[in-house]
């Protein structure tokens, strides 16, 4: 009889020497990668004093291993970069072989490019504050620009959600489907999809104010979606204007029906109660961002990325 090829068992044997913390911003994803490895998460403590200073307590022997650490630079933002820094210094100071960041959603991506004098290049500083923690790779899904890569000096890993939120459409089996992309600059992210899913595509043009914070306004529609039913795909859905604007737009020019599909689910401020508002049927986003359990809706679905984290870590670490 022919032996049965044990998937999780080849992941383990690769993972022989190496070893998967978790940061606190998303446990619930750190768990399911993990398992997917076949492994157990390693064990730190992440201590905080009385004043809210941050104390990771590495207790794991991590010496000549390949070490990764999984946070999600997700609210409350700037302490998990905080967190994730320090965890680097601990374990660094232990001697790893060498130390990998998976960072499923990379905060301040959007903070890209200096819009006003007088403005940081945000993106950058946070590469540098991962390389001077001395994470050697880094592994990301979906950043907000693919240029953000050459801001580090050293190997980026940058993953694509693609393929899941696509079979998440798929799945839901819907008629004269069409892609929306809901600004200029999401262009290549819809081609992509309407590719891959053998479907035509549309643009809306967005203007925003630089002088407003995540306030924009959709204007132009480039394409007939009329009787359609449109499928906006963007990256990353933060207080989620760009999306109900774009619903109420598509909405307006006679679409059938408005399926949103983002990688990251911010959700920040009032974002849930605005996209309850707006004429969506089906909101899909993937599990890079802790959401606890019935904050929400139906409408929701969350997809897994621990089987595209999962590989991305297998390959690095034999």
């Amino acid at each position: 009889m022919p032996q049965i090829f044990d998937t999780v068992d080849f992941f383990k044997k690769i993972m022989e020497h190496s070893l998967l913390f978790s940061g606190s911003s998303n446990t619930v994803l750190a768990s399911d990668v993990a398992k997917k490895l076949g492994i157990s998460l390693g064990n730190v403590d992440l201590q905080r004093f009385a004043d809210g200073e941050i104390r990771p307590w590495i207790k794991e022997d991590v010496r000549g291993k390949t070490v990764f650490v999984l946070q999600s630079f997700s609210y409350d933002m700037d302490d998990h970069i905080m967190e994730l820094c320090l965890m680097g210094d601990a374990l660094r100071r232990s001697a790893p072989k060498t130390m990998v960041a998976v960072i499923p959603y990379f905060g301040y991506a959007r903070q890209d490019k200096q819009h006003r004098p007088g403005e940081p290049v945000s993106a950058r500083v946070i590469a540098k504050f991962l390389e001077v923690s001395k994470f050697r790779e880094v592994i990301t899904i979906d950043l907000h620009n693919d240029a953000i890569v050459g801001f580090f000096q050293v190997p980026v890993t940058h993953l694509s959600a693609l393929s899941v939120l696509s079979k998440e459409v798929k799945q839901l089996k819907l008629k004269d489907a069409i892609v929306v992309s809901p600004d200029v600059g999401g262009v290549k992210r819809a081609r992509n999809l309407a590719y891959d899913l053998d479907i035509p595509m549309v643009v809306m043009e967005k203007r925003r104010f630089l002088d407003r914070h995540d306030t924009t306004d959709n204007y132009q529609i480039i394409g007939d979606v009329s009787g359609k039913s449109a499928v906006i795909i963007d990256d990353v859905i933060s207080t989620g204007s760009t999306i109900a604007h774009a619903a109420h737009d598509l909405k307006k020019a006679k679409a059938q029906s408005v399926t949103v599909l983002a990688t990251h689910g911010v959700l920040a401020g009032k974002a849930k109660e605005l996209l309850e508002e707006a004429p969506i049927d089906h909101i899909v986003i993937t599990d890079t961002i802790a959401h606890n359990e019935g904050t929400l809706s139906d409408r929701y679905h969350v997809i897994s990325t621990a089987g595209l984290l999962a590989d991305a870590i297998t390959v690095i670490g034999k």
